[in-house]
């Protein structure tokens, strides 16, 4: 039989390189604008590169950023006599204001934690043995810049040619450009089209990372409750059974660590996600029940309301779900009886409890809140008490404008 260090050796041997995994999602974060590109100074035409880059972000933060100030311009200076103009405005107003945020920021996260993240998962393989990966995230990250493309373009193409089907209805959308003859109409296309196509592949890119890392560690964290409660069910030996829980202990924080550099990666885009999900689902709510919104207006902030709100509980329950797995060994740990094992290993087992019992595991918001079952709880309750105070707000200002008419008329 082969020796324990000739089986660690052959792990080491066989381990997984996450540098050469995850470098299709990186690829097309750096094509896209959201991570930066590193140029060899002993490169050809080095500095011919380095101008077409910084020409290719100036493009793409030129078209990301200046969406938020469009609408505020349409904002401060509409005079379309419409009194329902504004809630459509705002709705879309906070979405590009979030995304925009997002993007921003996003960019100096990646670019600094993106390599980092993939040495410490290559660093925790060295030292405790290879991390499994599935065929889902195989496929995933070998196929990333396709799947990013691909959903990119389609809301992309979704939202131009709704913006054209309906540009009467959307013309406050687009001020100070226009639809009016045809280079306008292409010029404005291409510019919706454009700034949407970077805004969205963006949001995709740090959505498959979310997931990618979701599934990695959630896997890890499984295995890990399975060890610790297979070496507590046997009849190990005292000094055996200690080094075996310590040793998961030690693989368990080691994993927490990578985690945390993962969370600092995603946490800009959960926190805009978030706060911007009551505001949007309160403009559409609004507009629907005062009768305010045109069908194009309708139409395009349903799909952008359902579009926030299927992401946030999306990563709601997978914040939910990653949290209880986090977690899990305690439950385990808590039926330890510390009266049959060593001082080292009751040591080790307080240490585990007292991370367990600290500040809670799982995706956190700037240390706001963090991803749990609290979360969906809470969100569930303030969507509902929203949405029925509109209601009410509704009844009440008809029943008020339907008194006035018959005040009036008698």
């Amino acid at each position: 039989m082969p020796s324990t260090t000739h089986v660690k050796e052959l792990k080491q041997e066989i381990h997984t390189d996450f540098k050469h995994l995850f470098r299709p999602l990186q690829q097309i974060a750096k094509w896209t604008g959201l991570h930066s590109v590193q140029i060899e100074k002993e490169s050809r035409f080095y500095t011919v590169k380095r101008v077409l880059h910084w020409i290719k972000l100036l493009i793409v933060y030129f078209l990301i950023v200046s969406a938020p100030f469009k609408f505020l311009y349409v904002l401060l200076y509409n005079d379309s006599g419409n009194d329902g103009w504004i809630i459509p405005i705002l709705a879309v107003f906070v979405f590009f204001v979030a995304s925009t945020y997002v993007t921003v920021v996003s960019y100096f996260s990646v670019s600094k934690y993106f390599s980092s993240f993939c040495e410490s998962l290559n660093e925790h393989q060295r030292l405790y043995g290879n991390i499994q990966i599935n065929l889902f995230m195989k496929i995933c990250c070998k196929w990333a810049n396709w799947i990013v493309v691909f959903v990119a373009v389609i809301p992309s193409t979704l939202y131009g040619f709704i913006s054209f089907h309906f540009q009467d209805d959307l013309i406050d959308f687009f001020r100070p450009l226009s639809f009016n003859g045809v280079l306008n109409t292409v010029l404005t296309l291409s510019y919706a089209s454009s700034n949407s196509f970077f805004l969205i592949a963006h949001q995709v890119t740090l959505n498959m990372f979310f997931i990618l890392t979701f599934t990695l560690f959630l896997m890890q964290f499984s295995q890990l409750n399975e060890r610790l409660e297979t070496s507590l069910a046997k009849n190990l030996s005292p000094s055996h059974q200690e080094k075996t829980i310590e040793t998961i202990r030690q693989e368990y924080s080691s994993l927490l660590a990578c985690f945390e550099i993962s969370n600092s990666i995603i946490r800009h885009y959960l926190f805009a996600l978030y706060a911007m999900c009551i505001p949007i689902v309160c403009f559409l709510l609004y507009g629907w029940l005062r009768g305010k919104l045109t069908r194009g207006e309708s139409l395009a902030l349903t799909a952008l309301a359902m579009f926030v709100i299927s992401f946030v509980l999306l990563h709601t329950i997978i914040g939910a779900i990653f949290s209880i797995m986090a977690h899990s060994p305690l439950n385990v740990l808590m039926k330890v009886d510390i009266q049959s094992i060593t001082d080292k290993a009751v040591h080790s087992v307080s240490l585990f409890v007292s991370r367990l019992n600290g500040p809670t595991i799982g995706y956190h918001v700037y240390n706001l809140f963090t991803l749990d079952t609290n979360t969906a709880l809470g969100l569930t309750g303030t969507l509902l008490t929203y949405g029925i105070v509109m209601l009410q707000f509704s009844e009440s200002g008809s029943s008020g404008i339907n008194a006035c008419n018959n005040n009036t008329s008698t």
